[in-house]
């Protein structure tokens, strides 16, 4: 019987490999060519207004220089625009458009079509239970970092 140790990494490497068959999938059929990192940034734009590119990388995990890449693309595309804080003349944010919204919401019956595909070999019972784990995984990090 594996150990506690083993199974935690064992778990991690999954996770891992799982995360990757996500974006592999994602990318088979992408009509607008996005990727999901540039997918969030739209989310987060949508969901909160306008923000900061060090703002989006630290939510989205990456890199400032990953980030001028995300932004740089949205902005070729229409998009996202750059806009001037008006608190602060030194800080450009990003804002989404009305051609990021409607590609946005394109894309969502993409999302959610992948996303019951990669969850179908679970029941109802299974995917709630992943629920609750993942809940309480992130309840714990968050609550740890304030």
């Amino acid at each position: 019987m594996a150990t506690r140790q083993e199974e935690v990494i064992e778990l991690f490497n999954m996770l891992r490999r799982y995360s990757r068959m996500w974006k592999q999938e994602w990318s088979k059929d992408n009509p607008k060519e996005l990727s999901l990192s540039q997918v969030q940034t739209l989310d987060i734009l949508v969901a909160e207004g306008p923000k900061s590119s060090t703002y989006l990388s630290q939510t989205l995990g990456v890199t400032s220089g990953g980030m001028t890449v995300i932004s740089d693309k949205l902005v070729k595309m229409g998009f996202v625009r750059r806009v001037g804080d008006r608190n602060d003349r030194r800080v450009v944010l990003l804002e989404i458009t009305e051609a990021g919204e409607a590609a946005l919401k394109e894309l969502q019956e993409k999302r959610v079509a992948l996303m019951e595909k990669m969850f179908a070999p679970l029941d109802a019972e299974e995917i709630h239970q992943m629920v609750v784990i993942y809940r309480k995984l992130l309840r714990t990090w968050e609550t740890r970092d304030k």
